[in-house]
């Protein structure tokens, strides 16, 4: 056991590239500026302090660099810069060259590197003395020096040994407070390292040291082990603020644990809250009319307005075009033939439209008419292809155009009360909820200097966010609808293995025909009818309205491609867009020395 905790500082500065553009610079930006970097992955530090209170220093850093090539080593001071003297440097092969700090690039202790160095490792051993920095007491002596200062990313591996002139007996827990005999010590810095006293020596080390985190060592010898004297007592008071210090340390660590608790709780709790309001009230009503999976009656609404109640409100303008066109076609106002181009591979087949010329009735809607004018654009002709390059060549007009009808299918779903609707004083208590966990996550931050902080102000956002969508439910109406419209899409997928399949009317069937397209199972259903209703598909009268390409096999083979041409257009007027492209103690920083790392 060990008397004392031990207090080291480490401090590593990683500077960037320098360019030769920019005399004077020292700013790790540069470095990142030129698709190189470095990291250090570790420093071992001798010290050896001397009679006379001046110090011997010894370190061997180790560089990985990324890119490159560099050409020199810096090794900068934040403090005390001069009283660093006698600074060399070498490799594995033997001296380098040093420049000093007013004929350095940098302003400080640089050298140059045996060749220009890329994407490599090396070890350097950096050797300088330090003027008398120990301070002489009546009782005892101090040291507190920072080995390394707090500009650098991160260093992977810190060792520092300081070394006595004098034999000097470690102090231990059993130690009185005015034994001046003993060595003390302490080392500030991350919470992961550790320090031993032996005789003569303290050693501190530490793994991962984050970036801007400072280590330094303050030690306590006694005072005759330096040839100079001091007049005052300074046992007492490097005792006292080393206790605060790590009270403070323990503290912070209370601060820390219930900082992050509350914030973690309240958060978890306002989740909780959200989803008991939902329990209570949020949850969607059943339909009353659709009691099986399947419906087998063709919908009241149009196409477009079932997929996009399916959807909650949102049209999805692919299917929405594919299906209005189809059900468009089915009622008279056009003609639908497919046409196939020969190719390597699978041929492609594409449909032609045809305007019959039959006058607008009062079953036509304001959507519909914008899609037909988007369609044929003062044509009476036209492909899926020839639409979809006219998207491309033209796509803010196609692009608006296709607004105007996914804007008429949300008007039409509306005017037919379909929408959703929410429970105004579960919606109250979710702003309450809500703004419990914001508050109270930035309160908890504030005063224990831990935990969410703002981000808690996000998540209570966040909860605001996802809660009033699951208290949002469609109206009854759109439940309704809604349900009929999944049981449709169902029994027209899987009505070829239903024992009882209606065989229904022609009219009937091709109504499915229709709806199919927009709910994005034609080909099972043109399938199913193939497996049992194949008379159906072989009757003329059937389908008259589309003429399948040449060379098909069967009356409606590539009719499902009609699917993928509606979003095929919508992907054609859609403009593309592009992006362009990140145990030691608390307390102490006040010690000599600092600094750190670069290189050039």
């Amino acid at each position: 056991m060990l008397a004392a905790t031990v207090v080291a500082t480490l401090v590593v500065t990683l500077v960037g590239a320098f360019l030769g553009a920019f005399p004077g610079a020292f700013d790790p930006s540069t470095v990142a500026a030129q698709d190189r970097s470095f990291s250090i992955d570790a420093l071992d530090t001798d010290a050896e302090l001397r009679a006379d209170g001046s110090m011997l220093v010894t370190e061997r850093v180790t560089y990985t660099y990324d890119g490159g090539p560099f050409n020199f080593g810096i090794r900068s001071f934040e403090r005390n810069r001069a009283d660093i003297s006698q600074f060399a440097a070498a490799d594995g092969d033997g001296p380098l060259e040093v420049i000093a700090p007013e004929d350095s690039v940098s302003g400080e202790w640089e050298w140059a590197l045996r060749r220009p160095t890329s994407d490599t490792t090396e070890t350097y051993t950096l050797t300088y003395f330090v003027s008398p920095q120990v301070q002489v007491g009546r009782d005892v002596s101090v040291i507190d020096w920072q080995f390394v200062g707090t500009e650098h990313p991160g260093i992977g591996q810190v060792s520092i040994r300081l070394r006595f002139p004098l034999a000097v007996v470690p102090a231990i827990p059993e130690t009185p407070d005015d034994d001046v005999n003993v060595l003390r010590a302490w080392a500030h810095g991350p919470s992961n390292g550790t320090v031993r006293l032996a005789p003569s020596e303290v050693v501190a080390r530490v793994r991962d040291v984050p970036a801007g985190e400072f280590v330094e060592i303050v030690a306590l010898a006694p005072a005759s082990t330096f040839n100079t004297k001091g007049t005052e007592d300074l046992l007492p008071g490097v005792l006292a603020a080393e206790r605060r210090y790590q009270d403070d340390v323990e503290q912070r660590a209370a601060d820390r644990r219930s900082g992050w608790l509350i914030s973690a709780m309240v958060a978890a709790m306002g989740a909780v809250g959200a989803g008991a309001l939902w329990l209570v009230g949020g949850r969607e009503g059943r339909s009353t009319e659709v009691q099986g999976e399947y419906w087998r009656e063709p919908l009241d609404d149009p196409p477009a307005v079932a997929l996009t109640n399916l959807r909650r409100g949102s049209v999805d303008a692919g299917p929405t075009i594919a299906g209005t066109l189809v059900d468009l076609a089915q009622r008279g106002y056009l003609r639908i033939t497919g046409e196939r181009e020969e190719r390597f591979g699978p041929d492609k087949v594409v449909h032609r439209y045809t305007w019959l010329g039959k006058p607008f009735g009062a079953d036509v809607l304001a959507y519909e008419k914008d899609l037909l004018e988007l369609v044929f654009r003062g044509t009476t002709e036209t492909t899926s292809e020839e639409l979809q390059d006219w998207a491309k060549a033209n796509q803010t007009t196609a692009k608006k155009k296709l607004d105007e009808v996914t804007g008429g299918v949300k008007a039409e779903f509306r005017r037919r009360g379909y929408g959703e609707q929410s429970n105004g004083r579960l919606v109250a208590s979710l702003v309450v909820v809500c703004a419990v966990v914001g508050v109270v996550t930035v309160v908890a931050t504030l005063v224990t200097g831990y935990g969410f902080g703002w981000w808690g102000v996000a998540i209570a956002a966040a909860l605001f966010g996802i809660g009033t969508k699951l208290l949002s439910n469609r109206n009854q109406a759109s439940v309704e609808a809604a349900a009929k419209a999944e049981g449709l899409k169902k029994f027209l997928k899987d009505f070829s293995q239903l024992e009882d399949a209606p065989v229904g009317h022609l009219i009937l069937w091709e109504r499915y025909l229709v709806y199919a397209v927009a709910l994005g199972v034609s080909a099972e259903l043109v399938r199913g009818l193939a497996a049992r209703l194949p008379s159906l598909l072989a009757d003329p009268a059937f389908g008259a309205w589309y003429t399948p390409a040449p060379g098909m096999h069967g009356r409606f083979d590539g009719f499902d491609r009609i699917e993928s041409s509606g979003s095929s257009f919508v992907s054609a007027s859609t403009p593309s867009s592009s992006g362009s492209g990140g145990g030691f103690s608390g307390g102490g920083g006040g010690g000599g020395g600092g600094g750190g790392f670069g290189a050039r």
